[in-house]
């Protein structure tokens, strides 16, 4: 497979609050906070040798999610606002990004898991790798369709190849089921409750025997304990609500003129030089120079 043949796209505030939890505080000499920019403009430079791609974006929430919002007021209610430290980071962040040549894709009032599921759709057969921990993005996972989901910042980072398989493996459904699974156990970290006493086991085994929620709903009396039947169907409505706001919105972005829009562009090596200069990230310069001299001296045609 070639670059050609391969889309990267990156959740980009998951990894950016990653690299802020879970890189050291860390100082530029203006005294300005840059463990995040630090750590996600490492995980790029790292991403671009591991997983070459001519195609590629970062993704961004942008707004409040109204259509979610809609459906439950308290639709992640329950997480801190994002820390002064962190968000004093995101200009420059964003810097970093363009001129590392990465398009950024976002739209007002959208969450990045639909952004990634609409482009994902638009793929035009290419392999496609979705940079994020986020359980939600497992409903996109197929042949096609990769997730990463990094290990760890310090030291020797891997990432690791979420396919198919392994969602089985360890939710007990295949990824189509992936949100059904979540809408029946609920989804703590969106502050979506599940059916009370319908844990993982219980789910899984549910859709196994039905498929998907929309055939056990139709067909509850199918459920063998009485006392499962019940909450079931006392839970319809929240079941059906709960499908609306974990399922993926894949509506295309706005003013989408094809992947065009998401060929990676050159990094700009003198700009991305300065940046890390100025402050201070001396472990990328190794990185930086090379790149620096590669696009000075580039390989001429056989």
């Amino acid at each position: 497979m070639t670059p050609n043949d391969q889309i990267v796209l990156i959740d980009g505030y998951g990894q950016i609050y990653r690299a802020f939890h879970g890189m050291p505080v860390l100082t530029n000499p203006r005294g300005e906070p840059i463990n995040a920019l630090y750590g996600l403009a490492r995980f790029l430079l790292n991403l671009d040798t591991a997983y070459p791609h001519e195609f590629g974006a970062v993704v961004f929430d942008k707004g409040p999610p109204r259509k979610r919002l809609e459906l439950l007021p308290e639709y992640k209610a329950q997480r801190p606002p994002m820390p002064d430290e962190l968000r004093s980071q995101l200009p420059p962040i964003r810097e970093w990004v363009e001129a590392a040549g990465w398009p950024i894709v976002e739209e007002d009032g959208r969450e990045a898991d639909d952004l990634i599921a609409a482009l994902v759709e638009l793929r035009e057969e290419r392999q496609v790798y979705i940079v994020s921990h986020d359980k939600d993005l497992g409903q996109l996972v197929g042949d096609a369709v990769i997730q990463l989901i990094p290990d760890k910042l310090s030291g020797k980072s891997r990432l690791r190849e979420v396919n198919g398989a392994a969602i089985e493996l360890k939710l007990g459904v295949a990824p189509p089921a992936v949100a059904d699974y979540l809408a029946l156990i609920g989804d703590s970290s969106d502050n979506i409750p599940g059916v009370a006493g319908v844990g993982p086991k219980t789910a899984a085994a549910l859709l196994q025997q039905f498929g998907d929620l929309e055939t056990m709903l139709n067909h509850p009396e199918r459920i063998g304990k009485a006392a499962l039947r019940d909450k079931i169907e006392k839970s319809r409505e929240l079941l059906q609500k709960n499908r609306q706001l974990i399922w993926l919105d894949r509506t295309p972005p706005e003013g989408w003129n094809g992947l065009a829009g998401l060929r990676r562009r050159p990094p700009d090596w003198p700009r991305l030089r300065e940046f890390a200069l100025r402050n201070q990230f001396k472990s990328l310069l190794p990185v930086i120079e090379q790149g620096l001299r590669d696009s000075r001296n580039p390989m001429l045609p056989l």
